[in-house]
């Protein structure tokens, strides 16, 4: 017998044509179209509807369904596409830098092939790493996925779920009734998960938009055999313009797709397609022919468009807004359709029909490209400037009982006048005495200074470096220093990816994120008790892109460093966190001016690339120096950085913000580990 097969409708093509074009409009940043995302929840929709029709044609006639008939066809209609694409993407990063920021992207491509991208987001978001790539702007080219993640997830467990409501329920309506109670009870756990899990897992968890799907699945149970009433095109009429009106007005981050809402438009949704199944103006419109060829290519459209965005993204194409949507949609119709026609269809239509044939042709290509993307793929850039046992051997010894020794014997003659010096004795050089004036700010080293060479010392200096990962970054030059010379140094690193020494609100990285609140608890109390337990001679103060990014404290707001109400926060944080660090037993507070990024070199005049932003920062220091005379100094590292020609050099840092190992310890050796002695000691 034939498997039932159901009537063709250009219509519901005619619905995926709008939801993709929605989704599309959204990732595109047109103006207008902040809530396009709306259009992956009608496809959900959409799904349910047409897969529980087939299964409920095939259980009528059949009174059976054939469930692994059911996964080869899904298999054939899905899995081409998606492999293809998965591999394209695996191939260009092994053989470009396209995707150089995405750390995670081996992860990445693992859960999509394994049609659990959703959790797999899900349990990475919020790492540093993302953080870091999202504030650089380098999206995954798979973040995609996660939706078709959920999606196919449906499709592993429903037709097992059906055959179970069909024994359950005896009758049409009895079923219908079982799935209504099923839908109910995950439309209900949406807001649910929102409340107790948070908005991300409302989002992206499969049980949190499983009542979108299932609405379908009911509309499918609720229109079977039954002849419509002409009106219902009036519902499909109000569906498809309150459908539309949410694509503008939700907002493009936060709203009710975050706090568990969305099964409300999969009602919408679900109207919409009951509408359709009667003659009138919307269904006749949804037909014509380009949205319904945009509608048979839309899996294919929604596949590639992602990752053209990010290749095709305003850093490396110099177009506005518009004109860029444009050729990237031009580019994403045209490998949709070639898709289409020379790949999807053919392996759809063709002869291999046998489910284990098709088992194991399935699981034998997924596996060939999983082993690609392992092989080939590279695993980011990381952390990739961890110091490992290196930092830890560097540590500062416990202080133990007592006070400790001074650094010198005889102490150097106290600051009169602030000063700036450029020293020219390298710190791995043997110091000799002398008498100079300490200084406030020290320049970079110069082959014509005169300044004094440093004093012998009774014991190693104590350093703690504190700050971003930048700091983190650097401070592993110096521990690497340190074990080179443990008569000189004992060097802690004190740092927290993710954070700068700005409190509170809310930065701009492709969206608002709240400050974390590891960091407000960091830069209040943590850090100075951390020194407390220490008593270092100096705490090392870096922080580069957390404090130079857009910020709010209002909801309404939106600030740059340059604006007065955000530099005086800059200064005002920076300040107390100087003192609470000399209170809580730091001898000298030494603030390093940061070198300004290149985020993955791409020269994208993105705002942490801006050399305002960063003279804000400069100039907060630079008063907080002048307010504490003889206790805290500024290191400029941009300066002698330039004199090094170290500013734009790739190797030495390969994503234009973190220094390699080996371009740290320079940095220690040639200068920062002297300026850190001469603050220390007051020359």
């Amino acid at each position: 017998m034939n498997r039932p097969r159901m009537v063709h409708q250009p219509a519901l093509d005619g619905i995926r044509a709008v939801s993709v074009l929605a989704v599309l409009l959204f990732h595109g940043e047109i103006a207008g179209f902040g809530g396009g995302y709306v259009g992956v929840s009608v496809f959900f929709t959409l799904s349910g509807f047409l897969i529980t029709s087939l299964l409920i044609a095939e259980h009528d006639v059949t009174h059976r369904i054939d469930v692994s008939g059911f996964y080869v066809r899904r298999a054939k209609r899905l899995l081409p596409a998606s492999l293809l694409c998965i591999a394209a993407i695996a191939v260009l990063s092994a053989t470009t830098d396209l995707f150089a920021g995405v750390a995670t992207l081996q992860r990445d491509l693992l859960g999509g092939l394994f049609q659990v991208a959703n959790w797999v987001f899900l349990a990475g978001d919020g790492s540093y790493q993302q953080l870091f790539a999202d504030a650089a702007g380098q999206a995954s080219p798979i973040e995609h996925y996660w939706s078709l993640a959920i999606e196919e997830q449906f499709y592993w467990i429903w037709p097992l779920a059906f055959v179970g409501i069909a024994r359950i329920g005896r009758t049409h309506r009895g079923r219908t009734i079982v799935v209504a109670v099923i839908t109910a009870v995950f439309a209900a756990l949406a807001p649910v998960i929102a409340a107790v899990w948070g908005p991300d897992a409302a989002y992206w968890s499969t049980p949190a938009r499983a009542a979108e799907i299932l609405l379908g699945a009911l509309a499918a149970f609720l229109v079977a055999g039954r002849t419509l009433s002409p009106r219902w095109h009036l519902a499909g009429a109000a569906a498809l313009a309150t459908l539309c009106a949410t694509f503008v007005l939700f907002p493009s981050v936060g709203g009710p797709a975050y706090r568990g809402a969305m099964p409300l438009v999969g009602v919408v949704s679900a109207l919409l397609i009951v509408g359709l199944q009667v003659p009138g103006p919307v269904r006749s419109l949804l037909s014509l022919s380009p949205f319904a060829w945009l509608g048979r290519i839309s899996y294919g459209v929604y596949l590639y468009h992602w990752p053209v965005f990010v290749v095709l993204d305003s850093r490396r194409i110099d177009l506005d807004t518009v004109p860029l949507f444009a050729l990237r949609m031009a580019v994403t119709l045209v490998l949709a359709q070639a898709s289409f026609s020379l790949f999807e269809r053919p392996v759809r239509n063709g002869l291999l029909r046998r489910p284990r044939d098709i088992g194991l042709i399935a699981l034998g290509t997924t596996a060939l490209v999983a082993v690609t993307a392992v092989l080939v793929v590279p695993a980011g850039t990381g952390d990739y400037w961890g110091g490992g046992d290196t930092a830890d051997a560097a540590a500062i010894d416990p202080v133990g009982e007592g006070t400790l020794a001074p650094l010198v014997v005889a102490t150097p003659a106290p600051t009169t006048a602030a000063q700036t010096t450029t020293p020219s004795t390298p710190a791995s050089a043997t110091p000799a005495p002398t008498d100079a004036a300490p200084a406030s700010t020290v320049a970079p080293t110069s082959t014509t200074s005169t300044l004094a060479p440093i004093p012998p010392l009774a014991r190693p200096m104590r350093v703690v470096v504190a700050g971003d990962s930048t700091a983190e970054a650097t401070g592993f030059g110096l521990a690497q220093w340190a074990v080179e010379r443990p008569d000189l140094a004992q060097v802690s690193i004190l740092a927290e990816q993710g954070c700068g020494f700005v409190r509170g609100g809310e930065f701009l990285v492709q969206e608002w994120t709240e400050t974390d609140p590891r960091c407000d608890t960091w830069a209040e109390t943590g850090l100075a008790e951390q020194v407390g337990g220490l008593a270092p001679d100096v705490v090392m103060l870096l922080t580069t892109s957390w404090d130079v990014l857009d910020r709010r404290w209002a909801p309404d707001e939106q600030l740059s460093p340059v604006d007065p109400v955000f530099a005086q926060r800059i200064h005002d944080d920076f300040t107390i966190l100087t003192q609470r660090l000399l209170d809580a037993g730091a001898a000298h507070v030494v603030w390093v001016r940061e070198p300004i990024p290149n985020v993955f070199w791409w020269s994208s005049g993105q705002a942490q690339e801006d050399p305002a932003r960063h003279a804000v920062l400069y100039a907060a220091m630079d008063d907080i120096a002048e307010a504490y005379p003889g206790r805290v100094t500024v290191v400029d590292l941009p300066a002698w950085l330039d004199e090094q020609q170290l500013t734009t050099d790739q190797e030495a840092r390969p994503d234009g913000v973190h220094w390699s190992p080996e371009a740290s310890a320079r940095i220690a050796r040639d200068f920062l580990g002297e300026q850190l002695l001469r603050a220390a000691l007051g020359i």
